[in-house]
């Protein structure tokens, strides 16, 4: 499958999005692993770097690798950023990449409040010389407290709830009735204890009780969205395409170099500028890999997952219910939004005039009008 980069017009012709369709799903495409040598380069020369033509320096390395000789014609789109051929890349290879998913504002608006919530982190990223966060391999677990959704601003938590991420996810599984099972952020920089060579696997681990099949009305889709630029030195996921590994059971969901070394051989490294994401499944082998040189990474995990499936998941949200930023979250949400994390729905039988007023008492901010009108009908 060739692939394809486009330059993107939003609707609103105010700005240029580039979408990579397909990136490097054959063997002949791979980047050639962890232990290809790869020179070391300054920061400002990473992906967010353009030519002449407006082509990004990682879009032209994955167009030579592809053996493209110019890139595509610019078009105008329609506002989905998840084109067909996302979609098409997603189900024939289990993962698709668009660089500059967020808009400038959004990414801007994330990265402000993610100097808040992460003091110096972002500053490092951007530039070592910075010098690292203060106690920045004090041990963290990624998802708690203000890493984890509802954040304290209100930027992180709209991208959590971007339409695209919603309607991409509801292509897959063919319905829109979708539960948010996750939402943290992670960082790691070189010499942090999340700094690791990992083995090839699969995440279903603490996905799911039980096992992701083939059939797409059980599939969960995640995202991880780049909020630092990502280049070959600084710690970029490696995916593999399902075609390296046809295996009907993904079973065991994860293997060493030396147990399974073709699908090192044949992995794709994403290298992108902030603002990118990565879609992929719970079935496609994945991994993340050592920082070669110094700076850090900071990045969004949202996964969504179809609502009536309840062993699936990765987190209950009612353990998050007693935070003052989640009843804030509550309050300003919609019911959409809400039903999104699992609140019932406006017309749900739950709802009485006993469940009305509880629930007008805990969250005394919340418009409850269309959940005591669906009541009356």
């Amino acid at each position: 499958m060739a692939p394809a980069e486009l330059q993107i017009t939003s609707a609103a012709g105010s700005r240029t999005r580039r979408i990579v369709s397909c990136m490097s799903c054959t063997g002949s495409y791979a980047t050639g692993g962890a232990d290809s040598p790869q020179p070391s380069r300054p920061r400002d020369t990473i992906a967010r770097a353009r030519f002449k033509d407006g082509e990004t320096a990682s879009e032209r390395k994955r167009r030579a690798l592809c053996g493209e000789t110019a890139p595509l014609p610019t078009r105008t789109a329609s506002p989905m950023i998840f084109e067909p051929r996302h979609v098409e890349h997603y189900r024939r290879h289990g993962f698709a990449i668009v660089e500059d998913f967020l808009s400038p504002a959004e990414l801007t608006a994330a990265r402000s409040e993610l100097t808040e919530i992460l003091p110096g982190w972002v500053e490092y990223c951007d530039d070592p010389s910075n010098g690292k966060p203060k106690d920045w391999n004090a041990p963290f677990v990624p998802g708690r407290g203000y890493t984890r959704f509802p954040y304290p601003g209100t930027a992180l938590n709209a991208i959590t709830l971007h339409p695209e991420l919603r309607r991409f996810a509801a292509l897959m599984v063919g319905h829109d009735d979708l539960f948010c099972e996750q939402s943290h952020v992670q960082v790691k920089c070189r010499g942090h204890h999340a700094d690791r060579d990992q083995v090839m696997h699969c995440d279903f681990g603490n996905h799911t009780l039980a096992y992701p099949p083939r059939d797409p009305a059980y599939w969960q889709t995640a995202y991880l969205v780049y909020y630092t630029d990502v280049d070959a030195d600084h710690a970029p996921t490696a995916i593999c395409s399902w075609e390296h590994y046809p295996e009907r059971i993904r079973w065991p969901a994860h293997y060493s170099r030396e147990e399974r070394p073709a699908l090192y051989e044949r992995e794709v490294r994403v290298t992108v500028p902030a603002g990118s994401l990565l879609a992929y499944s719970m079935r496609t082998f994945h991994r993340g890999t050592p920082f070669r040189a110094d700076g850090g990474r900071i990045g969004q995990f949202i996964t969504y997952a179809p609502a009536a499936w309840k062993w699936l998941g990765i987190t209950g949200w009612s353990a998050e219910a007693i935070r003052p930023e989640f009843r804030a979250w509550i309050e300003t949400a919609t019911p959409a939004e809400r039903y999104a994390f699992g609140f019932p729905a406006p017309g749900h039988p739950y709802w009485t005039d006993e469940t009305l007023d509880g629930v007008a008492a805990r969250y005394p901010g919340m418009d409850m009008a269309p959940y005591r009108d669906a009541a009356r009908t």
